[in-house]
């Protein structure tokens, strides 16, 4: 019972309470209309403290979360007095909601005295950087229309004509101004209007009358499962696992704009706008989930709004860029009710939770996210226009349309963009370097020299290669097809565009084992298949539509098939695809499945049937993947092997680091500090020698790395991600008896090494001290 209340505490924190109360209400309900005041406020100052003080790494992320936080407590303080309602807030911007009588006077009172605040608090020095903060502010008052809309969680959307007036408010605003709307300017006394600017009257004064405080009023009781699905799912999971610590990370960010919606309330009613929105959200929740980036927040904007999607922050997983282009492809292929744009660009920004003890948010901030608004803001409707960072980063390939460079505000060099279209294939993967030897995995090559002589007697298996990025799997598997000179070798990589295509990785391997060409149509491939199916192996032809789904084919079903119940169609798909194999490859085969925790889940389940049936036929399986369910092959399979692939030893990446070298010869304090820094991980081994070799020295962790080791972290478990990062601060190595040293006031009980090397994998005994892998030292650079 006590956890649920803290997990209702915790996303109370980062809910609107208007939000809350509607759920408390009506939960069924997908808008509803309020009279009240709305203050648009926009804060400057914070993203050019944010890039002054990325250098400073973790150190500078505290200081901008501290002075985040204090800034945005003063300045809500004044507004909480005044009855206000927070409904949106960003890194830079707060949307203020007041209501009840004498709503507009109290909202001009609170934007005067947050002015007043933020000149006393905003005049920023610290170390590295000293900035001032000035805001400017837009008010309106009117009926305004709230939507709560969602698949995965309720997104509530502040849409139409009157958010759309209060956002030309602000606008038209500069710093220090506070700009009402005609609309409000009734509801207040002549004495505190200025002139009048653009489409509204500046407000001069505070207005006049009782200034007391009123009372917080308390958050309505509902279901805490209820309130825990205010939140986005990546937010949701990164709240109720206790949040984290702020910082600067490579991130890939995207601004999706959504518009017409003024107009089909005012001509269709609210009723065809929550339909609408709904639609959406529900397509941008749906790709989140399949590509595995982050619906982060949604934010007001004229005649619409805006969705921020984010790979990389709250955790990263790897692959950021290209997951974030396929999603944002799903969704423009969705065909949603309402246009979109979208602007997607990536870089180090600063990401964390903000925001005074009794208000919390979770926001991105930096120039990179601003370029991303400004793309989006260029972009016409169904297009996606992105930066050639994301694009070069990306394994898939798209279509794409080079633009005309193009001036953004607060940029002194023109922009270059690409419009973003439909996938069209995989990049090829080249090593940067020459290959490297395998150094350190003895242990690993024996097993699997046990596997192919297993394989050559008729007795097939399944080798799992599991690990992180950059940590040798693909070199290990290149080992494997080495050592199988005389198989028949078949090669199929699962790529994240087609994890959705069922049989995708099935139709490559099968049309290869068959002979087929690349370029075969689908009628050539079908006549040869059903050539091929006749003469060795006739008993499978009332079965061959069912072995053309796996090639990739749809024929037309025969009287057997049509018998079968539905439940008994794909085992017998994977018996039928199981023989034709066993006539197809009747000698020793190896099999390599690349990058599997790709496939898609029919591939998924066809391989686990081979795995079960491999030791009957002398075929190796060799599957590639990074740690987790999807991918793995089935418990039961007869002879399987997993071969978990740990960092090197720390002699092992010195030797490692030496071989590289041989034809860039750097010094051996150079290669000690690689060998050190790459945490025994090749792929971060060869990137900091890039560096060095390039630069004649080890300046900083490139960017392939940082996002890597930023996955290593965020995968750990939030206690443990505070003991790594707490850790760093000790250096590459120290005596496990000085984690003890960690405990602050906010923990029952010091730090177990013992817990702490088995249950956060992070830090490897050797002898009496403990070394540090990537996390460890990531964290110490202030990642």
């Amino acid at each position: 019972m006590q956890q649920s209340a803290t997990r209702a505490e915790r996303a109370g924190l980062y809910t609107p309470r208007i939000l809350q109360q509607h759920l408390a209400d009506n939960p069924d309900g997908r808008w509803w209309a309020a009279d009240g005041t709305v203050v648009f406020v926009d804060i400057s100052g914070f993203t050019k403290l944010s890039e002054r003080l990325a250098r400073k790494g973790r150190e500078g992320s505290e200081q901008i979360t501290d002075v985040i936080g204090r800034s945005f407590e003063s300045i809500l303080a004044v507004a909480y007095d005044n009855g206000a309602s927070l409904l949106k807030f960003g890194g830079d911007a707060l949307l203020l909601w007041f209501q009840d009588a004498g709503h507009a006077t109290r909202a001009c009172r609170a934007a005067v005295l947050m002015r007043r605040v933020l000149r006393e608090v905003g005049r920023i020095e610290v170390p590295g950087a000293k900035v001032t903060l000035r805001m400017s502010q837009g008010v309106h008052s009117g009926l305004f229309h709230f939507f709560a809309v969602g698949a995965t969680h309720f997104e509530m959307l502040p849409v139409g004509p009157a958010w759309s007036r209060v956002v030309e408010m602000e606008h038209a605003a500069t710093a220090g101004e506070i700009l009402v709307s005609t609309e409000t300017v009734p509801l207040l006394p002549a004495r505190c209007l200025g002139k009048p600017k653009g489409p509204g009257v500046l407000l001069a004064r505070e207005p006049a009358g009782a200034a007391e405080k009123l009372p917080l009023v308390p958050r309505p009781r509902i279901a805490p499962e209820t309130l825990e699905r205010c939140l986005p799912p990546a937010v949701r999971a990164h709240v109720l696992a206790g949040g984290g610590s702020s910082e600067h990370r490579p991130v890939t960010i995207a601004f999706i704009r959504y518009e017409g919606t003024d107009a089909l309330i005012a001509q269709h009613g609210p009723d065809a706008a929550a339909d609408a929105l709904q639609r959406l959200v529900a397509a941008v929740d749906a790709a989140a989930d399949e590509f595995g980036v982050a619906l982060l927040a949604s934010d007001v904007d004229a005649d619409g709004g805006k969705l921020i999607l984010t790979a990389g922050a709250p955790t990263v997983t790897g692959d950021d860029e290209e997951r974030m282009l396929l999603a944002l492809r799903r969704i423009v292929d969705a065909g949603v009710p309402i246009p979109i744009r979208i602007g997607v660009n990536r870089g180090s920004i600063f990401a964390g939770d903000i925001g005074p003890f009794y208000r919390r948010t979770y926001t991105v901030m930096g120039d990179a996210v601003n370029l991303a608004a400004r793309l989006m803001a260029k972009a016409v409707p169904g297009h996606i226009y992105a930066t050639a960072d994301v694009l070069d980063r990306s394994n898939t390939l798209f279509a794409t349309t080079a633009l005309e460079p193009f001036m953004v505000k607060g940029k002194a060099q023109p922009i270059e963009a690409w419009a973003v279209g439909p996938a069209t294939g995989s990049r090829a993967r080249q090593a940067a370097l020459e290959q490297l030897p395998l150094t350190g995995r003895d242990a690993e090559l024996a097993l699997l020299r046990d596997a192919l002589a297993a394989a050559r007697a008729g007795n097939g298996r399944l080798v799992d290669v599991v690990g992180e990025a950059g940590v040798g799997k693909t070199r290990l598997i290149d080992a494997l097809r080495e050592g199988a000179g005389d198989f028949r070798v078949l090669h199929a990589v699962c790529e994240a565009y087609t994890a959705s295509t069922p049989y995708a990785v099935w139709q490559e391997l099968l049309r290869e084992a068959s002979g087929f060409g690349r370029d075969d149509t689908d009628d050539a491939v079908e006549q040869r298949l059903r050539a091929t199916v006749a003469s060795t192996t006739p008993h499978l032809l009332p079965w061959l539509p069912l072995i053309g789904i796996a090639f990739g084919l749809d024929l037309p079903a025969t009287a057997e098939v049509e018998m079968l119940a539905e439940k008994n169609r794909r085992p017998k798909l994977h018996e039928s695809v199981e023989a034709f194999l066993a006539a197809t490859l009747p000698g020793p085969t190896l099999a390599v499945f690349e990058n599997a925790h790709h496939i898609d889940p029919a591939s998924a389940e066809l391989l686990a049937h081979v795995a079960r049936v491999a030791v009957s036929h002398p075929w190796l399986v060799g599957v590639a993947r990074r740690p987790g369910a999807s991918g793995a092959p089935p418990a039961d399979a007869p002879a399987a092997l997993r071969i978990d692939l740990a960092p090197l030893a720390e002699q092992d990446a010195r030797r490692l680091t030496q071989l590289a070298a041989e034809h860039n010869p750097l010094p051996p304090h150079v290669l000690d500090v690689v060998a050190a820094r790459s945490g025994g991980n090749p792929q971060f081994l060869r990137d900091l020698l890039r560096a060095a070799i390039v630069s004649g020295g080890v300046g900083g962790l490139p960017d392939s790395a940082e996002a890597a080791t930023m996955a290593r972290i965020d995968a750990l478990r939030p206690e443990d991600r505070v003991v790594i990062r707490r850790a760093a601060v000790f250096g590459l190595t120290f005596h496990p008896r000085m984690l003890a040293w960690l405990e602050t006031d906010d923990a029952a009980a010091p730090p177990d090494p013992g817990h702490v090397g088995a249950a956060v994998g992070a830090l490897r005994a050797g002898g009496r001290r403990v070394r540090a892998l990537p996390p460890v030292a990531a964290a110490r650079r202030g990642l």
